[in-house]
């Protein structure tokens, strides 16, 4: 047989954290009967998919990014959030040539995440970033608080706001705005009005009540904090137009919205790249720690073996199997199909999402006698894992393991082997130390598992290890040698 003979999919379920708890675990052999029933049949291994073995600071939680980036690597990539407490402690972020304009106009505004999660932004860069512009020069610092509640667990809001002003308190000209929750501010719909809301806030172009702690106490009683309304702080300010401001996201995705809108009258500065999906006509003045491309991954041994890999997701994930999976490259490798997502409001009534589409066209990719390797992701686990709501992710994980028992028996029916695994936890995890909803990512490791292509033997040579270890194992299915620099394989097969 030749290497052109055998061929291999790896289907990502986003958000399918292992535990073996069933309170509050959506993930599990009730839910998910035909997935475990192949589990039980040819084992699984267990993965960290958080903290340093994805790139991540021990004990953080693990996130999209970080999960994708690291299978896509097969080896570990450091995060984003690492370069910049690096940049911050050495002082070189400080001494970068962009704060000149920034310290010229005498003011910056500061806009981004009160998070501890570190998937789209920390409360810690915010604080840092004040702190490197103070060292910078700049004479004054207005700082606009995002709540999270999504990333991070609902209701820690007051702590992480808390902690941010103590963060805060020895920076020189420093001064809190407007704080919002994180609704209209991480909206990627592609409908502006939701995104003006915020702009409008932070613009001051509406009335704003004075924010009290006990407003946001109020408000968590019967709500999450991402929806917690843009309220000022006592003594605090709205931008003015050509105020500079930077926003902190580590991450493009839920950025680029609000920076679109921002740029149409502020000179706007980033933390990394809002890439080409960006609105037309938006203009960053400088992104601060821009991503550098991996030169190697899974997507160059493809590439360098004449295999053109077909990518599938739907839109709110297909980044993740394109870019992110790609070494922050989208076009490095491959062949794209990008579903619609549902509007995120219409979750709750519709768990299944897109994931039937994605599976059509996923068995329809491995009845095509010209593919011959397919990344995929059903993001059902994660999107509504974030509502924090077992009935409903239950519902999710029921259209999952449906759509696993059709590829399934698509891969066995032309002659595929499949691989199974997750970027990192949420729907394992639905309900916190204190009883209520939990709808944040989670730090559970997740599952691996495959089912190798009719007449493909298959052995395993490790039940555990990290997301890096996919790599290696979905290229010698592909009878593809691991390069040295990728960290070894899980199993390995053969005619």
């Amino acid at each position: 047989m030749t290497t052109m003979t055998r061929r291999a999919i790896l289907l990502v379920l986003d958000g399918a954290g292992w535990r073996a708890e069933t309170h509050g675990n959506a993930v599990t052999r009730e839910t998910l009967p035909t997935l475990f029933a192949r589990i039980e049949t040819g084992g699984v291994a267990v993965l960290e998919a958080s903290g340093e073995a994805v790139g991540l600071e021990a004990g953080q939680v693990g996130n999209s990014e970080a999960g994708h980036l690291t299978i896509g690597a097969g080896r570990v990539v450091p995060a984003l959030a690492r370069r910049l407490l690096e940049a911050h402690a050495g002082g070189s972020w400080a001494r970068d040539p962009a704060w000149a304009p920034i310290r010229a106009a005498g003011v910056l505004h500061l806009v981004g995440l009160v998070s501890d999660a570190g998937v789209h932004g920390l409360a810690r860069t915010l604080a840092h970033a004040a702190a490197s512009a103070a060292q910078a020069g700049v004479r004054e610092i207005h700082v606009h608080p995002v709540l999270d509640g999504v990333d991070s667990p609902a209701r820690t809001a007051p702590r992480l706001l808390a902690e941010l002003q103590r963060a805060l308190e020895p920076i020189p000209r420093v001064r809190l705005g407007v704080v919002q929750g994180r609704k209209p501010f991480c909206d990627r719909s592609g409908n502006l009005a939701i995104s003006r809301v915020c702009a409008d806030a932070l613009l001051g172009l509406r009335p704003l009540p004075t924010f009290e702690p006990e407003a946001l106490t109020r408000h968590l009683e019967t709500a999450g904090e991402s929806s917690f309304p843009a309220h000022l702080f006592p003594g605090g300010c709205t931008l003015e137009q050509g105020e500079p401001v930077l926003h902190t996201s580590h991450r493009a995705d839920r950025a680029r919205q609000i920076a679109s809108l921002l740029a149409e009258t502020q000179p706007l500065y980033t933390l990394v790249e809002l890439g080409g999906q960006a609105r037309q006509g938006t203009c960053v003045h400088h992104v601060f720690f821009p991503t550098t491309p991996l030169e190697r991954g899974l997507f160059s041994e493809l590439k360098q073996a004449g295999l053109a890999s077909l990518r599938i997701a739907e839109k709110c994930k297909f980044p993740h199997v394109t870019f992110f999976l790609n070494g922050f490259d989208a076009g490095a490798e491959g062949r794209g199909i990008c579903l619609d997502s549902i509007p995120e409001a219409e979750i709750p009534a519709r768990p299944e999402m897109s994931a039937a589409a994605v599976t059509a066209e996923i068995v329809a990719a491995l009845a095509d006698p010209d593919e011959h390797a397919v990344i995929a992701n059903l993001a059902n686990l994660d999107q509504v894992g974030h509502l924090g709501d077992v009935g409903l992710a239950r519902r999710a994980a029921a259209e999952v393991d449906a759509c696993y028992a059709r590829i399934a028996a698509a891969a066995e029916r032309h002659g595929w082997t499949l691989f199974v695994t997750s970027d990192h936890g949420n729907a394992d995890t639905l309900i916190g130390a204190d009883g209520g909803p939990f709808g944040s990512h989670s730090h559970s490791p997740v599952p691996f598992f495959f089912a190798p292509a009719p007449g493909l033997t298959a052995r395993w040579t490790a039940r555990t290890g990290s997301l890096a270890n996919v790599a290696a194992t979905y290229l010698d299915a592909l009878g593809l040698a691991r390069p040295s620099w990728m960290e070894p394989g899980l199993a390995c097969f053969g005619w």
